[in-house]
């Protein structure tokens, strides 16, 4: 393998941060963000281990990381346990069910429980029969039930028959899909499982802290305040510490007032009026490129491009690369540069509607946005439109957009 190919290959391992953030941070990749709210979140954690806090904002702003060194922060504290999890890698969020999340805490702790060396729990039938119902509550289960009449049972659902010939008897059988799957399910017991498992975490770990991620991918609200919420309510009943991600849907939804005891926003950040921000930036590509193989101006123009979009700026500055190492230059150059922005806004471009292109117009022409639609909430969702909270309140269309929204010249919006 030449040199050339292994350099590029280190530098483009190198942006791999966001494709997983704890790497990043193993790597030693992290920079601190200017106006972390994570910092104040694990101190009143600390104070109060059963609060509920709730974290919102735009997909690739950096959540990410800033959980896992919330996590590894109270993982250092004595009698406290922080469970970091991505609710999306156990089900589909989009199908999420009352008592999803409750399953998923039941499950790690669970996980944590199976490693102490402790025979008298080991013995516990009380403890063995909680983990069973979690589990088939998170999982589903089939029961095969042997009954003369199969019409004598009641009440039981998504059921189908077999003749046993040795019996000449009709079995039923009983098929639940669980929680994290596609089918309702009575609470009652999950929860009083839960609550067992609970009293022996107490005992044998401490304080116990869940950091459920993933959840700003959920663009469905009202599963969030209907589903998410009786969860949240049902942890922190139990004593259990909560913080949660959501969209920035969420943000614009009046119900999401009564939801935790703590609302946090994580903006993304505005590096056209904040100095501290594009400091943040540059530190970032400095630290990842160690050689300094990307030129300042490439840089330069790769934050200005970003955004304020931490994930952005990752994703423009492999392709940068990427685009230098098969036109056979040594650094990555502004034209590497320009030819990667391209490239993403040809990607953001593709599927926009004329009313979605009309919208985004007249936000460049009057730098004002009220989202009332499901559509202009999209366009958030979606990063085409850019919320800034610091140092003042505002959005702007995703700068990589700018010049192809200005070109399309079969739009008329008025100011009005």
């Amino acid at each position: 393998m030449s040199e050339r190919l292994q350099r590029f290959r280190k530098l483009m391992a190198a942006f791999e941060g966001t494709s997983n953030p704890q790497h990043a941070i193993e790597r030693g990749y992290y920079v601190d963000l200017p106006n972390n709210p994570m910092a104040g979140i694990a101190r009143r954690v600390e104070l109060r281990p059963s609060s509920v806090h709730l974290l919102l904002g735009g997909i690739g702003s950096g959540k990410t990381t800033q959980l896992l060194l919330a996590q590894e922060h109270l993982n250092q504290l004595e009698g406290f346990k922080a469970i970091y999890t991505d609710v999306s890698l156990h089900t589909d969020i989009s199908e999420l069910k009352q008592g999803s999340l409750v399953a998923v805490a039941g499950l790690e702790i669970i996980k944590l429980l199976d490693k102490i060396d402790n025979l008298e729990l080991d013995k516990n039938q009380e403890f063995i029969k909680a983990k069973e119902t979690i589990k088939k509550s998170a999982y589903g289960y089939s029961q095969r039930v042997e009954v003369d009449n199969p019409y004598h049972i009641d009440n039981i659902r998504n059921t189908h028959h077999v003749v046993d010939i040795n019996s000449r008897k009709i079995k039923k059988i009983v098929d639940s899909q669980g929680l994290l799957k596609k089918q309702e399910k009575e609470q009652s017991e999950l929860i009083k499982s839960f609550v067992l498992l609970t009293k022996i975490i107490f005992q044998n770990i401490g304080e116990i802290i869940f950091i459920f991620d993933g959840l700003d991918r959920l663009n469905d609200t009202n599963i969030f305040i209907k589903c998410i919420s009786n969860d949240v309510k049902s942890l922190s009943e139990s004593r259990i510490g909560v913080v949660v991600v959501g969209s920035i849907l969420v943000a614009h939804i009046k119900e999401i007032e009564n939801f935790s005891n703590y609302l946090y926003y994580f903006s993304y950040l505005d590096i056209s009026e904040n100095t501290e921000a594009q400091k943040f930036f540059m530190d970032t590509l400095n630290l990842r490129d160690s050689d300094n193989s990307i030129t300042s101006e490439a840089k330069e123009f790769l934050i200005t491009q970003s955004g304020g979009v931490l994930r952005d700026l990752m994703s423009l500055s492999q392709s940068a690369i990427e685009e230098a190492y098969v036109d056979g230059s040594d650094n990555i150059k502004l034209e590497h540069a320009e030819q990667a922005v391209a490239s993403l806004a040809r990607s953001k471009f593709i599927g926009l509607t004329d009313e979605n292109l009309k919208t985004l117009q007249k936000v460049i022409l009057q730098k004002n946005f009220t989202p009332r639609t499901p559509e202009d909430l999209e366009l958030l969702l979606t990063g085409h439109i850019l919320e800034y909270r610091h140092p003042r309140k505002h959005f702007a269309v995703h700068p990589v957009l700018v010049p192809l929204i200005q070109e399309n010249k079969n739009l008329s919006v008025t100011n009005g």
